[in-house]
This record gives structure tokens, C-alpha cells and sequence, in this order.
């Protein structure tokens, strides 16, 4: 039933179902209080130095605004869902701001009589340092004495072996206590044992094992004893969460809404907005321009260490398929013999390669011209991988979608791929890569384009340089539609579910 109001007669209201108090619950108004303390103690000393209040009134306005502000952290983010950001109520944090700019306006209001010195700005300072000590102070708690959620997954298929794989465990995170299924059958994968119940023994079981939160996955159950397994987990006291049964058809960014009371899941259009695109020029323009000065010296070196070493121009021009099907010569260093001959694809050690050559392969230094690509507005800074136009046409109807952004100097599939030829199995490579890692690489490619933002831009920055320095993986879920970037991490349930391949970047002839 939907939990919108509305003004009409012909309906009863529905009283609310009761939810129990428990020891969790007791535990969040003690760090409340040590919340509102630090607090007090930040307002009071604001109050201090920025108006004339005495020290007497000062400890007065800073207990009053030292419960405001435990109230606005409280209302922000609850205690359970505090440092998970799978859980955090982000749509909140414009309460907090209206509910900070509110105090502020009180304060104004009704502390301009009273207190000397109380401007807007004293007023903004005092509301703004209360509840950022209160959440500073709320957020060293869970660091310190925080614990595990512990979570009970409804269902035994996929999508649990999923959440059960990649929630992340530990202070802060998450502790998968088991699964339920429909009915107590073996098989299932509850940390490599059988499923503990069935969803008509979930009150019991969440109460046994202190669950905090119960995530329903895929389930066949009937809808009335589902509604019933929801109400007696929320009335032991946990938490609900329901995993949408079309969440494989949905892509991009998705949120959710209220329909007339609803709840509903939004997924945003892919294309990016005019606002997006402009950002993301202007940051193309500012980087390869501040790049190619800071790199100018470099490349004289380069240049003068390949003309030294082999006949031939220094820069090497591939032909690619760029934005909107559209041809353009991508600019490299040459890294071969001049008139070498042979397959497209190469390997780290090519024959074909000079000293200087292999060098500028393992290094990336042979990219660097691409930069000038950047600033024609053939390529961006991120962006798919160009391709070469056979491989564009032998995938089109993938490439249709690839293609409707620039490709990019670094990108999703540039980082999950970057030593790709280390991984090249088989006797025909250009098969291999065709068949099998290009379309693992489109996949890719075409998660960039569903979320194409400036945001995921700096992102990609970001994880190409902590890649090249220090290593790491990007992980894309095959079943999520999830990308994150982070060292790998063990499997705690032997899964039948298919990987995406652990390859590296193949490098072009050049």
C-alpha cells in the first residue's frame, strides 16, 4: 500500500505498523548526546569569539544549538546507515542545508535583542560549526566504535551470490550473517552452507541473529507471504531493502522517486546534457593545452632519440573511427622500423619494434601526440578507445552507440586493459582479440557512454594515474551495471558466475 496522503472521503487512514524498540536503538541516543555536548562546546566558544555574550549565555545558545544540530545529523543520515555509502540518504543533504540556513535565520531573528554582536554572518557560523561538530563528532564514533551491519539476503540465485561476493566487510561495511529462501532447501549460498529458513521464519531469524538490515533478492514466493516476511523483519527492528526485478533493463543514472505515493525507480536519459558536453570541452582544451607546455622538452627528447636511432618521420599517423563514424588520423610516436610490415596487433616484445620503440610502448610515451588530437576535437581526454575501421565493422551495431561520443586518450576500457598483450592467448591473436576481448571491451566502452558525466571524466583521470603508479583493477559488474576501481578482493563463495576477463591494453602497430 502506497504511504501517500491525500484529502479524500472515502477512504480510512491506515494506522502505522509498530516498530520495536531495541538495544541498537538505546545505543543511537547516547551517541546523539555525545554528539550534542561536542557541539555545545563549538558553538559556545563561536559565540564567544565572534559576539560580546557573556560566558553564561554563550553555554546557553551553545546547548541549544548542541541539540539542534545532534536533531539535523540524526534527521541527515541515520546511525545505521552512517559511512555506507550503499545506504547513505544523499537526497538529504538539502535538508541539512535548509535545516542549518534555518537556525541561522532563528538565531537572527530572535538573538539580535539578546546577545550583542549577533550579526547574520555570526549567526550562519554558529548554526554551520554546531552541526558540522556534530557530524565530525558522529562520524569519529562510527569510525572508532562502529560495527559491521549484519545482513540477512532473501534469495539464493544470482543476485544474492552477487551481494553476498562485493559487499564490502569490516568496520563500517557489512557482515553477511546468511541467506532465506522460498523454502529451507539445500544448495544454496549462504557463505558456502544452506539456506537458514525460509521467508515464513524471517522475524525469528532476524531477531536470532541481530540482523540489522534484510535485502530481498529474486524470490518466488507469493506476494502476500513476501508482504507479511517485510512487515516481521521491520517489527524485529531491521532494515528493508528490495532489489527491483528490472534492474538488467535499466541503464544510466537511476534514482528514486514518489509517483502519487508510488515508489518508483527513474533511470535518466543517456544522452549527456548541452552543460555536460561544454564542461567536458573546456577541460579537454585546459588539460592537453597545460600538458603539452609542461611536456614540451619531452617531446624534442623523443623526437630526436627515434630520428637517431631509425630512418622515418617521428610521428606515426593510424587511421581510426571517430565520433559519429566519422575518420580521423590519430597522431603517435613511431615505435617501429620504418616500412615494417605484418599484423595489426602487437605484442610487448614485437620484433618489429626499435630500442627506442619498445621504450615508448611499455611507457605509454608513444600516446603523448594524441594531445594535439585533443585540441582538434578529433578525440577527448576520456573517451572509448578508437578503433581501427575493420574492427569498428565487424561490431557496428555495438560501435553505433560507442560512437556518438569522442574517443578518448584514457578511458574505461584503456584502464581495465592497459597490458592487454600479456594476456593475448591462441595462435591467431587477431582473432582472439576480434571474437573475444573487443567485445569485452565494448561492453565497457558502452557503460561510459550510458553514464557519460564530467564527474566520471575526473574519475578516470584519476584511476589512470593511480593505475600507471601503483596498479589496481577496475571492476565492472556483468551483472550490475557497476564500475568501480579497487584492488581485488578474495571471493568468499565459489560461484558459477562468469567473469569479465583479466586482460590489459593492447597496444596498435605504429
Amino acid at each position: 500500500m502506497s504511504t501517500h496522503a491525500a484529502f479524500r472521503t472515502d477512504r480510512q487512514p491506515v494506522p502505522p505498523a509498530p516498530v520495536a524498540l531495541s538495544g541498537r536503538a538505546r545505543g543511537a541516543r547516547l551517541a546523539g548526546a555525545l554528539q550534542a555536548a561536542v557541539a555545545a562546546l563549538v558553538a559556545a566558544n563561536i559565540a564567544v569569539w565572534l559576539t560580546e555574550a557573556s560566558t553564561t549565555v554563550a553555554l546557553g545558545l551553545g546547548a541549544a544549538l548542541g541539540i539542534a544540530a545532534a536533531v539535523v545529523v540524526a534527521w541527515t543520515v541515520p546511525p545505521g546507515e552512517r559511512g555506507r555509502a550503499v545506504l547513505v540518504r544523499r537526497y538529504r543533504s538539502g535538508h541539512c542545508i535548509a535545516a542549518v540556513l534555518a537556525i541561522a535565520m532563528l538565531l537572527t531573528i530572535a538573538g539580535g535583542a539578546a546577545i550583542d554582536g549577533l550579526t547574520a554572518g555570526a549567526s550562519l557560523a554558529l548554526a554551520a560549526g554546531a552541526t558540522g561538530a556534530a557530524w565530525l563528532a558522529a562520524a569519529g564514533m562510527d569510525r572508532v566504535f562502529g560495527r559491521a551491519l549484519r545482513v540477512l539476503v532473501v534469495g539464493t540465485g544470482e543476485v544474492a551470490r552477487h551481494l553476498i561476493d562485493t559487499l564490502p566487510e569490516g568496520r563500517g561495511g557489512f557482515e553477511v550473517v546468511g541467506t532465506v529462501d522460498d523454502q529451507r532447501l539445500p544448495g544454496g549460498v549462504a557463505l558456502g552452507a544452506d539456506p537458514m529458513g525460509d521467508v515464513t521464519e524471517l522475524g525469528e531469524l532476524v531477531t536470532r541473529h541481530s540482523a540489522d538490515l534484510v535485502v530481498f533478492c529474486f524470490v518466488g514466493s507469493p506476494d502476500r507471504d513476501l508482504q507479511d516476511a517485510v512487515n516481521a523483519s521491520r517489527a524485529a527492528g531491521a532494515q528493508v531493502a528490495v532489489v527491483s526485478r528490472l534492474f538488467e533493463g535499466l541503464q544510466g543514472s537511476l534514482t528514486l522517486r514518489r509517483l502519487e505515493g508510488l515508489p518508483v525507480v527513474v533511470a535518466g536519459s543517456t544522452r549527456p546534457s548541452r552543460s555536460t558536453e561544454i564542461a567536458q570541452r573546456a577541460t579537454d582544451i585546459t588539460l592537453a593545452s597545460f600538458v603539452l607546455l609542461l611536456t614540451a622538452p619531452l617531446w624534442a627528447a623523443l623526437a630526436v632519440a627515434i630520428k637517431l636511432e631509425s630512418r622515418g618521420p617521428v610521428l606515426y599517423r593510424a587511421r581510426r573511427i571517430g565520433r559519429d563514424e566519422q575518420p580521423f588520423a590519430m597522431l603517435k610516436f613511431r615505435k617501429m622500423f620504418d616500412g615494417a610490415q605484418g599484423p595489426a596487433l602487437t605484442m610487448g616484445e614485437d620484433e618489429r619494434f626499435t630500442r627506442m620503440g619498445r621504450f615508448l610502448a611499455h611507457s605509454k610515451l608513444d600516446e603523448l601526440p594524441q594531445l594535439w588530437n585533443v585540441l582538434k576535437g578529433d578525440m577527448s581526454f576520456v573517451g572509448p578507445r578508437p578503433e581501427d575501421a575493420r574492427y569498428v565493422a565487424a561490431h557496428r551495431e555495438a560501435y553505433r552507440r560507442v560512437l556518438t561520443v569522442r574517443p578518448g586518450i584514457t578511458g574505461l576500457s584503456q584502464i581495465r586493459y592497459r597490458n592487454e598483450f600479456e594476456h593475448l592467448v591462441g595462435d591467431d591473436f587477431e582473432a582472439f582479440y576480434l571474437n573475444t576481448l573487443l567485445p569485452t571491451k565494448l561492453a565497457i566502452d558502452q557503460y561510459y557512454v550510458d553514464h557519460q558525466s564530467w564527474v566520471l571524466d575526473m574519475k578516470c583521470i584519476l584511476w589512470t594515474g593511480v593505475a600507471l603508479l601503483r596498479g589496481g583493477e577496475l571492476m565492472l559488474s556483468d551483472l550490475t551495471d557497476h564500475v568501480a576501481f579497487r584492488q581485488p578482493k578474495p571471493r568468499r563463495i565459489a560461484a558459477p558466475m562468469e567473469q569479465l576477463a583479466d586482460v590489459g591494453d593492447m597496444s596498435r602497430a605504429a
